[in-house]
């Protein structure tokens, strides 16, 4: 069937939207950020969660002709055929294991323990997006 390359372009697009509107929230130093900041950082986390995870299921299913049974497994497969490299399957897995846990137990979140994370860190999901980019010409 082939992956949609409209697709991907989409869910790219959603997360670097995502990393801009953090980055920008996050330039101020934790202790000025309101608990609309931090609700806002908790959405963005989880719309590039939403989005890896859609980009993860799409590929394998598309590409690879597999049928993951959760999107973790679904990096774990892209993982092993090569095309995530394993520092960024760590990251990209404990970005969806945070999302659950914003999505489902959002009352055990720390907030500055994401705000210390993700002021210094986008690298990995960067380098697997721009991996993205070049296999698809996007």
């Amino acid at each position: 069937m082939g992956v949609s390359k409209e697709f991907i372009k989409g869910l790219i697009r959603d997360v670097e939207d995502a990393i801009k509107e953090i980055e920008r929230i996050t330039n101020k130093p934790y202790d000025e950020l309101s608990d609309e900041d931090k609700m806002a950082i908790r959405y963005e986390l989880i719309v590039i969660a939403e989005a890896v995870m859609a980009l993860a299921m799409h590929i394998v299913r598309r590409e690879l002709n597999e049928r993951p049974r959760t999107p973790i497994n679904a990096l774990m497969i892209l993982r092993d055929k090569g095309l995530l490299m394993m520092n960024e399957y760590e990251d990209l897995t404990r970005l969806v294991r945070l999302r659950n846990l914003l999505v489902h137990r959002y009352w055990v979140i720390d907030d500055y323990l994401i705000y210390q994370s993700i002021k210094s860190n986008f690298k990995n999901l960067a380098s697997f997006i721009n991996r993205l980019r070049d296999r698809y010409g996007i």
